[in-house]
């Protein structure tokens, strides 16, 4: 039985006879030359652009470029991969529906790290769910070279979901927009996953019968969104009275029921009335709709709920405007449909002064959206904790990969609400006032931590600390330098911050550029411009780290200032 999911509806492009030009592979193996002959791509017969090399041992970073220009890169960060021996690597690419033009819709994964259909399930047969660098077992081939990547396995009961993983990170979205395949599975009939390198799109092959697996709205008017585990039937799809809609006080009259075009797995309702109003939670039942083998919607899983919320959100650009001028664009993304990461992918917040914005020129982005949670009726809602950032002209974030701003949704929320945040989540009040230093001492319990060849530094979030600096700033134990007393075994270096900086410090000391408990969060420290201003302070602030300390402290010694983890002043002495 053959359930077919489209992932990006493209135009099919035929096979020319001729290789068409300018697609490659730029990476540190050729210099970064986007106009390498030596690394063009070729069309294979099976529809997939394909490169062989072989390459030294040592770790390569690549990306394809669909052309020979920057701006035509993709993905948007570097992939990679490391050999220990000198040995090749064939890199597979879909330039998607217009070669020569970046559009979102290009692939690429090298043979190092095949795709992977990381889901739900992976547990059941041994693996770790959702894990993305897990090989153990749901690793697809394509012996055949035909260019579609094939895995199959007997999957105990249940229902599932996954998506196709490339280069073991989530880099690439092969279900845009971040939307995830399902299956059901009896048990007994091996699951057949196919994923087609030339156009990426998805198949699943099951032999359970459908079942619903979310309904949610995709505005305030609709449509509601139904979503199957598998293709359904044309006709028994798009009977409207085979669906039923409330919202606990209204029985909704389903007027039309359309099969999605790109992906026969999802039926869109519309209703009377229309309007599906913000606070409220909504049941959508199934009836005798069938699969395409004539199997109807399983009983013990025909329906699905949803919660609706409103949210204005607002952004303060004040400090950004000063630093680095008046942006272009402004979009919020994030981790919750109708927002995804996918850059500058809708969702643009204004300051024009138009509802919901309040005024115009205020240094205040706005934007209004409405989010509809999918839940479990029988397990009942659940809140939803929404992760989002800001990015500015589609090419600067807020923060780093982890930072983000959240709100929660639920249904006993407010129905409607703003929030209001500040770019990078840096208001006027939190730069400090004043000039502030602070002695950066750090020591280990251990004798001998440290030889007399070993370089001990620091870097850091905020200026003069930076992460990115190649020359770093040292620490020393010669009584100089802010070092107090010489071969105490005690490190130390001054750093002052000019006023203006934020006063929350993220630091990490290194030992000949390697970072001490590398896995482990970066130290924090908050800047005291009350009492550490470097013109009312005699001397700067303290802090006494111990190298290497990686437990988070349970108690803070009093006397001590508490960093984060590994803050232990007095803590290491008498050991």
């Amino acid at each position: 039985m053959k359930l077919f999911v489209a992932a990006l509806a493209v135009a099919l492009f035929a096979v020319p006879t001729v290789a068409l030009a300018g697609p490659s592979i730029v990476g540190s193996m050729q210099g970064w030359d986007t106009a390498d002959p030596e690394y063009d791509l070729v069309l294979a017969p099976n529809g997939v652009y394909e490169l062989t090399k072989t390459l030294s041992d040592t770790t390569h970073l690549y990306k394809g470029v669909d052309g020979d220009i920057w701006g035509l890169d993709f993905p948007a960060n570097n992939q990679t991969f490391t050999f220990e021996s000198p040995q090749s690597v064939t890199w597979y690419a879909n330039l998607g529906a217009t070669v020569g033009v970046k559009e979102g819709d290009e692939y690429i994964f090298h043979s190092m790290n095949p795709p992977i259909a990381c889901g739900d399930f992976m547990s059941e047969l041994g693996g770790t769910d959702w894990d993305q660098s897990d090989t153990s077992t749901t690793v697809l081939s394509d012996p055949d070279e035909d260019g579609i990547w094939e895995w199959s396995s007997v999957v105990p009961a249940g229902s599932y979901q996954f998506k196709i993983v490339l280069n073991n990170n989530w880099d690439q979205d092969t279900y845009p927009p971040s939307q995830n395949y399902f299956f059901d599975s009896d048990g007994i009939t091996e699951i057949l996953i196919r994923y087609h390198m030339q156009d990426n799109t998805t198949e699943v092959f099951s032999e359970s019968p459908p079942t619903v697996v979310f309904a949610t709205a995709e505005s305030g008017d609709g449509p509601i969104r139904v979503k199957f585990s598998k293709n359904v039937d044309e006709t028994t799809a798009q009977t409207p009275g085979n669906y039923t809609v409330i919202d606990g006080r209204t029985v909704y009259t389903v007027l039309t029921a359309t099969l999605d075009t790109g992906d026969a797995s999802v039926v869109r309702l519309t209703t009377n009335p229309s309007a599906l109003p913000a606070g409220e939670s909504f049941e959508v039942t199934v009836s005798n709709v069938e699969d395409l083998e004539g199997r109807p919607v399983d009983p013990d899983h025909d329906n699905w709920c949803f919660y609706t919320n409103e949210v204005t959100f607002e952004v303060n650009m004040q400090l950004y405007i000063i630093e680095s001028g008046m942006p272009a664009t402004v979009h919020i993304q994030g981790d919750t449909e109708p927002l995804t990461w996918d850059i500058c992918e809708g969702s643009q917040a204004m300051d024009d002064g138009v509802p919901p914005d309040a005024a115009t020129a205020d240094s205040t982005y706005t934007v209004y959206e409405y989010f509809s949670v999918p839940y479990n009726c029988d397990l009942g809602p659940e809140d939803k904790s929404v992760k989002y950032k800001y990015i500015v002209d589609c090419t600067t974030w807020e923060g780093d990969f982890d930072f983000g701003h959240f709100v929660t949704l639920g249904r006993d929320s407010l129905p409607s609400r703003t929030v209001n945040v500040w770019w990078d989540d840096q208001a006027p009040g939190d730069l400090i006032e004043c000039d502030v230093g602070v002695r950066f001492q750090v020591t280990h319990s251990n004798e001998g931590w440290i030889a007399e060849t070993d370089t001990l530094s620091i870097r850091g979030s905020e200026l003069p600390l930076d992460w990115d600096a190649p020359d770093e700033i040292t620490l020393n134990d010669a009584g100089i330098g802010g070092d107090l007393t010489a071969g105490d075994g005690i490190y130390s270096t001054l750093v002052v911050f000019p006023t203006g900086t934020y006063r929350y410090l993220e630091y990490k000391y290194l030992i000949n550029g390697d970072y001490e408990c590398s896995e482990f969060p970066n130290r924090t420290l908050e800047l005291d411009d009350v009492n550490g201003c470097v013109t009312v302070r005699d001397g700067p602030m303290e802090v006494l780290d111990l190298y290497d300390w990686c437990e988070p402290l349970e108690t803070v010694i009093e006397g001590t200032a508490e960093t984060s983890w590994g803050q232990i002043k007095g803590l290491y002495r008498n050991k």
